[in-house]
């Protein structure tokens, strides 16, 4: 489908043509998802949340205003689903794949292990603004500018609240595992 015959479809699917949205929820089902397992962590949750992004985005498509893409707006509603459902979970649930650092042997691979689950906690612990760019940058994988677009949020402020999520990470993972031992897992 490409970008002509999309706002045709979407122009349809605004009107109530069941069978042209799901020609939309067909071509974005794959990124919702995604998007959803990756902010989420939990792919029960992502479909719940995949599910509710595609309601909302029917519901909402008659006010669709065309300054964005289509998939940036659908992009958006998903991402939004998704915190809202981080908002809601205890701030200790874990944020759990964050990339686990190479190790040589049992010794530092138990230490390795202790330096995931006190960085995932902590994740967890951080205030909810910083743990969403936090997400959306380090788990995500998503550019400053794609965060700028996604939150509505300046890219100064994008950067600046990342750079804070990562100093105020550091400091409490040194006070909780000291430097050394961060340091040794981490640049290992």
């Amino acid at each position: 489908m490409d970008e002509t015959s999309e706002s045709v479809v979407v122009e349809r699917s605004a009107q109530g043509d069941q069978r042209a949205f799901a020609l939309l929820v067909n071509r974005y089902q794959g990124m919702v998802f995604t998007t959803a397992c990756k902010l989420l962590k939990d792919q029960c949750a992502a479909e719940d949340a995949a599910q509710d992004t595609f309601l909302k985005a029917y519901a909402a498509l008659p006010g669709f205003q065309r300054r964005a893409r289509f998939s940036t707006w659908l992009y958006r509603i998903c991402y939004n689903t998704c915190i809202s459902q981080l908002r809601r979970k205890s701030p200790e649930t874990p944020i759990d794949s964050v990339s686990e650092p190479a190790v040589s042997g049992p010794a530092e691979e138990l230490r390795a292990r202790d330096v995931q689950a006190a960085l995932q906690q902590e994740i967890g612990l951080l205030p909810d603004d910083y743990r969403e760019m936090i997400t959306l940058y380090h788990l995500t994988g998503l550019a400053y500018d794609e965060i700028a677009r996604m939150t509505g949020k300046p890219m100064g402020t994008v950067k600046a609240t990342i750079h804070r999520a990562r100093a105020l990470l550091r400091t409490r993972l040194v006070e909780r595992i000291g430097w050394d031992t961060l340091k040794e897992v981490m640049w290992h």
